[in-house]
């Protein structure tokens, strides 16, 4: 006969709950998250196009691919988005630089030429005023019938929406190319699509 001693012994502990309910929480979050990713994540590639737009923010990530896809012969001539905000200091220019200059730098080390770079105006930070201020510069030059949009991937579907809505009427090709950031962490990687998600969904109710 089972005494109340045994009984006790075989109930689990409440540090096992725990951690139990923890690794399910975990998963449940991380499951969740790729399944968000594959809502955020389009991809709408141009052959070619007349411009290609860089999403200000993540050099490190979207700028290679933006020079290789020059080189490729994609597009002769990059727009870089501007979010106004101010980064380290130049000793080649003696100031501090905005990150967008930073971006042109790089794209100058990378073998872009001067010429094909154009830096859009600042007006505020966020994804709708890139493109309104790339649609500015796209009706100041005509000849400007498609443009191909760069950025990191959970952010594509938002900047492609944020931009044909922009766009609409204009008659202006728009494309997207994801660009996967594998630099991140799995967790740090969930908490930009649930931010990422959420601010979809503020952009699909705010505009």
């Amino acid at each position: 006969m089972r005494t109340s001693d045994d009984l006790r012994k075989r109930r689990p502990s409440s540090l096992f709950i725990l951690t139990s309910i923890l690794v399910v929480a975990v998963a449940a979050v991380l499951l969740l998250s790729v399944a968000l990713e594959s809502v955020l994540v389009v991809s709408k590639p141009l052959p070619k196009a007349d411009v290609m737009v860089v999403m200000a923010g993540g050099r490190d990530v979207r700028l290679p691919p933006v020079a290789a896809l020059y080189k490729e012969g994609v597009a002769q001539r990059v727009l870089l988005t501007n979010d106004g905000i101010f980064a380290g200091w130049s000793t080649k220019y003696d100031r501090n630089l905005y990150l967008v200059e930073w971006a042109r730098e790089d794209l100058l080390e990378m073998g872009i030429p001067e010429g094909a770079i154009v830096l859009l105006r600042y007006t505020a930070s966020g994804t709708i005023h890139d493109a309104l201020n790339t649609l500015d510069y796209v009706r100041a030059h005509p000849e400007i019938r498609s443009l191909l949009v760069v950025t990191t991937d959970y952010h594509t579907r938002r900047t492609l929406w944020t931009f044909e809505l922009v766009f609409e009427g204009e008659g202006t090709q728009i494309g997207v190319s994801p660009v996967p950031d594998l630099s991140q962490s799995w967790w740090r990687r969930a908490q930009v699509a649930y931010l990422e998600f959420l601010k979809y969904v503020y952009y699909r109710l705010r505009y």
